[in-house]
């Protein structure tokens, strides 16, 4: 069974997975109280799910880019439980998170996957469909909505993740007349802990057992451009 934790931005996911059922998901946003919160909800998932440590047969985390301190949090926490109880420890792309939840049904579509990255910034990633799934097909980076926007190529996208008040007033100025913008469902586009779960249970049988021991795992950090 895989737990999975997701502390990166200012949203708390909890998951308990198994690749047969998805057996509980927690998602809610805490502010600033990841520290205070993680460990007791933890805690209050396995007893009501009765799920004990030793059930676990891994731990995924979302490792980045996102909030410093919520990153910091939620790794170590991660990385406590899997050394402790000697189990792999997964961490998976926060960007890619939002993409594995959404549906495409035409491949030519693009995806941007969006992180608040504070001081009226965000974290942005483009996608593509390749092989039948999201690719991420860009580095992500640090930006803000206007020069987000005025970097688009002539194209349909699909926008995906946090998306503030300031975003979606942003969305729905831009005009041009060769790009086509779709803000995804706000139920749908959220990032959720159970296809962290999933996704990093496709990752670990997919992989090499060496890749995921809880020593090699650090978050993934952005830095402001210039």
């Amino acid at each position: 069974m895989l737990i999975a934790i997701d502390t990166a931005t200012k949203y708390l996911g909890l998951a308990l997975y198994d690749n047969q059922q998805l057996i509980a998901e927690q998602l809610w946003r805490t502010g600033n109280k990841h520290n205070l919160i993680l460990a007791p909800s933890i805690q209050q998932m396995l007893d009501t799910c009765d799920v004990s440590p030793s059930d676990l047969t891994m731990v995924a985390v979302a490792n980045g880019p996102g909030s410093y301190t919520g990153l910091r949090i939620g790794v170590a926490l991660a990385k406590g439980l899997a050394t402790v109880n000697q189990l792999p420890l997964i961490g998976i792309s926060t960007l890619d998170i939002i993409a594995v939840g959404q549906h495409f049904s035409n491949t030519r579509h693009r995806l941007l996957a969006i992180l608040p990255a504070g001081r009226g910034r965000i974290i942005a990633g483009e996608y593509r469909v390749k092989k039948g799934q999201w690719t991420a097909s860009e580095t992500p980076h640090i930006t803000k909505w206007d020069d987000l926007l005025a970097s688009l190529e002539s194209q349909s996208y699909l926008i995906a993740g946090e998306i503030d008040t300031t975003g979606l007033e942003a969305i729905e100025a831009y005009q041009h007349p060769d790009v086509t913008l779709t803000v995804l469902d706000p139920a749908q586009r959220m990032r959720r802990p159970a296809m962290l779960a999933r996704y990093a249970w496709e990752t670990y049988h997919k992989g090499d057992p060496a890749d995921f021991l809880p020593a090699k795992l650090a978050p993934v950090y952005l830095n402001s451009p210039g």
